[in-house]
């Protein structure tokens, strides 16, 4: 008889332990996240995105120089891979508005310096 409980009663159960364990999992991780972060920063003193934006202007300085030579830096910008030109949005490394991208002002103080 213990074995033939409420089907309802053992859905809310279940579902009430996904919660759990899915709330218990996302602190977890966040915290390990931020952890990591900040050992990284002790580490190299800088942060992972400073880091990632200097290896992406370091990796990719060839193509960057090329761009600042041309006349038209959006269409030396548009001349890069797709995939080139989408990374290096996303690091911040080309700034893009409306159709117009250009090198980051930031990329460009990082190039006079290295």
């Amino acid at each position: 008889m213990k074995y033939n409980g409420d089907p309802e009663l053992k859905q809310a159960q279940m579902t009430r332990d996904k919660i759990r364990a899915e709330k218990r999992s996302h602190i977890v991780r966040e915290k390990t996240h931020l952890k990591q972060d900040e050992r990284f920063q002790r580490m190299m003193g800088m942060t992972i995105q400073e880091k990632t934006f200097r290896n992406m202007i370091d990796f990719y300085k060839p193509e960057l120089l090329k761009i600042l030579r041309s006349s038209d830096q959006n269409a030396a910008i548009m001349k890069l891979s797709r995939s080139v030109r989408k990374t290096l949005i996303l690091n911040g490394v080309i700034a893009y508005e409306r159709n117009h991208r250009e090198i980051a002002s930031d990329a460009l103080e990082y190039l006079a310096i290295a």
